[in-house]
């Protein structure tokens, strides 16, 4: 009986995946209950703005993953939206509605009071990114991210806040406030926090882009549940083992007749 080695290698890399995943966690950032002051700072992969606009699949086979229709690229997931809404029946719109991505914009921030930990990233939805746009195309203020002459935010959060939905529900709040005084980010004579605002990740490392045929075998799983999900699955599995005697009747070389006998005995009931 042969070990399924491409089982365990798919093990192995969830393990890989899973240590990576929690390592990069510690770069994404969320305001607690309350108030928290950040700044925002430029976004060493794109000066020309802090913002990174990211769209992603969520629970997916409860997985999130990027969507490559972020960059415009060929992607199975949004195929499959496009065909079930194009059906015409209200079942399958609905499948296609649950699909739908949502978008997510990021911006590199160092959290005060916590500026040892570097640059990090918050992730916020369009609320939030429409308060700090209006503040961020405000004369009033320049350019807050400056690195010599910027401004902190206060950021306000309330996980219920005292609003209430179209239900009577109370929802999440965020409310940011620019502090006035205009500041250096970090104080220019602390060399470590100075290193630190140049070893900036690329949000990519954070959330990587899957290949097209991964993520077409997630959505095909995810529509398909009773499939069998194993990727050892598949019609040309890495290694093969015969259910039949008659396939190991003529071995070839010692090895195989050797392995011929151990499956054999093993496969008697």
């Amino acid at each position: 009986m042969a070990i399924n080695v491409q089982k365990l290698a798919a093990r192995l890399k969830e393990f890989e995946d899973g240590q990576k995943a929690s390592e990069f966690a510690k770069l994404l950032w969320k305001p607690k209950e309350g108030v928290q002051t950040v700044r925002i700072v430029p976004y060493k992969f794109n000066p020309d703005s802090p913002f990174i606009e990211l769209k992603f699949y969520y629970n997916l086979g409860g997985n999130h993953y990027l969507a490559p229709c972020t960059f415009g690229k060929p992607d199975p997931i949004l195929e499959v939206i496009e065909t079930l809404r194009s059906s015409g029946s209200n079942e399958e719109k609905e499948i296609a509605a649950k699909l739908t991505p949502t978008s997510r914009t990021y911006a590199p921030v160092l959290v005060r009071g916590e500026e040892e930990l570097g640059v990090r990233y918050w992730g916020f939805g369009v609320t939030v990114y429409k308060q700090l746009l209006k503040l961020m195309t405000n004369t009033k203020w320049g350019d807050i991210t400056s690195w010599t002459e910027g401004n902190d935010i206060d950021v306000e959060f309330h996980k219920d806040s005292k609003k209430k939905n179209a239900k009577g529900q109370s929802f999440p709040e965020t409310l940011i406030t620019p502090c006035p005084q205009k500041t250096p980010v970090v104080d220019p004579t602390r060399r470590d926090l100075m290193e630190k605002l140049k070893d900036q990740t690329d949000i990519l490392q954070i959330f990587p882009l899957k290949t097209y045929e991964e993520l077409q075998t997630a959505v095909n799983a995810w529509l398909n549940p009773s499939d069998e999900s194993d990727p050892a699955a598949g019609s040309s599995p890495a290694v093969s083992v015969s259910a039949t005697p008659a396939a190991v009747s003529s071995p070839t070389t010692v090895g195989e007749k050797l392995a011929g006998e151990f499956d054999a005995f093993f496969q008697k009931k």
